[in-house]
């Protein structure tokens, strides 16, 4: 008599439709992380410090950067591809055998995305520790992916991979549908050009001193400082400078009103507007960066122009989520305004910035008020005049298609708040092609950098 080799244990259908909500579960919180970083790279205040320190960090992270410009797609935007097919896989082998028509194929390919999920989360857990930062909101996702291999890969062990060519096929094409279907708003998510800005400046930004002429400026130490800039600048800040010169190549340039205050020489052949909110983090690196080229370049090469774009539906009308806390960014935008022309304005730009993160109603008048009396402030920042000059830079915001903070102009046509960028268009005094940009890579037309 033959003995039968006995047959695979089937899946249970809950272990099934376990692993289906935690796919979708998985999505929803990627989908929440990909919008926490849509308002960070927008200018806002990420929900409860999830989009700060740790998070910040991963995102900020030259790997997450390289991702999302070589992919389209942000690492949260990965996480979300994922997350639905984790999702569908599990939920159609269910619908199978519910109808009695098991497909081993599918229960396959949910093991090989439980083990692309957890190489994902050892590659991430690892940028992290080379970063040393800890991000909670990260961490869930984490915890997700973990339990789904814990079913799909320890708990399904006797299972095998059965039809694993088809299975590895059939995840492929999963993975590649959620990546279409995802790359629109992967694309159009903006990128994290502040903060490697500063850090490409910091690392290589030469001072320039006026010397005879020569190509390209007309001055060639300037030339010889561009270029030697140029070359110095790491692969990810060079596609960086290249997507900032087509955008800003590529803008309308507009007539702008006279300025209400101004630092630096008002003749200056570089004027750069900036439009920022007081909360805001590369807002905040934005003063940091264009400090930086100040002193590295001959006085007088540019000027700066400050305004107001405060992202609180109380005060400006541009706004469409509801206003949440306390008027923070309105009542700090009134304040910046009522110190316009005063010498003391940049100290308390300063101050203001600095604090952004403890930043109070009370706290906004407590450091304005070291500058000046606070009875005047307070009048100063209820005052129709200062109300009116506020609406007067959000609507010229507003003809930009501002669509975060900062909004960098320069010479009156939309720019970058890339640091590389801002310094290379100090030098050639506002225009966008200069023989050191010939070794650049191409650009991309679809980069939403601000």
């Amino acid at each position: 008599m033959t003995r039968q080799t006995p047959a695979r244990p089937p899946v249970s259908p809950a272990s099934l439709a376990g692993l289906a909500a935690l796919g979708a579960l998985s999505a929803l919180w990627a989908g929440f992380l990909w919008s926490e970083l849509v308002v960070a790279r927008s200018g806002g205040t990420p929900f409860c410090g999830l989009g700060e320190g740790g998070c910040t960090a991963l995102w900020d992270a030259a790997f997450a950067a390289g991702v999302h410009r070589l992919t389209g797609l942000p690492v949260a935007g990965w996480g979300m591809a994922w997350g639905l097919v984790a999702f569908a896989l599990p939920l159609l082998a269910l619908v199978r055998a519910a109808e009695g028509r098991p497909a081993p194929e599918l229960l396959t390919a949910v093991r090989i995305a439980a083990g692309a999920g957890l190489v994902a989360v050892f590659v991430l857990v690892s940028v992290l520790a080379v970063e040393k930062a800890f991000c909670p909101g990260c961490f869930l996702s984490y915890l997700l992916a973990a339990g789904y291999a814990g079913i799909a890969l320890f708990g399904w062990q006797r299972l095998g991979l059965p039809e694993a060519a088809r299975a590895a096929g059939l995840a492929a094409a999963s993975f590649v549908v959620a990546f279409l279907a995802l790359l629109y708003p992967g694309l159009h998510t903006p990128g994290a050009a502040a903060g490697a800005g500063r850090a490409a400046l910091e690392a290589s930004v030469p001072v320039v001193t006026p010397a005879g002429k020569g190509a390209g400026t007309g001055d060639a130490a300037v030339d010889d400082a561009l270029v030697g800039f140029v070359k110095s600048l790491p692969p990810e800040a060079l596609q960086t400078l290249s997507d900032s010169l087509y955008l800003y190549a590529n803008a309308p340039a507009t007539t702008l009103p006279p300025p209400r205050s101004l630092r630096g020489a008002p003749d200056a052949p570089v004027r750069i507007t900036e439009f920022t909110d007081v909360l805001c983090d590369h807002c905040a690196e934005l003063g940091e960066i264009l400090d930086s080229i100040r002193g590295s370049v001959p006085e007088g090469s540019f000027s700066v122009e400050p305004r107001q774009f405060p992202l609180d539906r109380r005060c400006n009308p541009l706004m469409q989520a509801p206003a949440q806390g306390e008027d923070v960014r309105c009542l700090a935008a009134r304040v910046r305004i009522c110190f316009e022309g005063d010498a003391k304005a940049e100290a308390v730009a300063a101050a203001l910035f600095a604090a952004r993160k403890q930043l109070t109603a009370g706290k906004v008048l407590e450091l304005a008020a070291r500058h000046g009396a606070k009875a005047r402030l307070q009048a100063c920042a209820a005052s129709a005049e200062t109300e009116r000059k506020l609406q007067e830079d959000i609507a010229l915001a507003g003809r930009f298609r501002i669509e975060g903070t900062p909004l960098v102009l320069v010479n009156g046509r939309k720019g970058t708040s890339f640091g590389p960028f801002l310094y290379a268009m100090v030098l050639t005094r506002g225009a966008p092609t200069h023989p050191a940009f010939a070794s650049l890579p191409p650009p991309n037309p679809n980069a939403h950098l601000h």
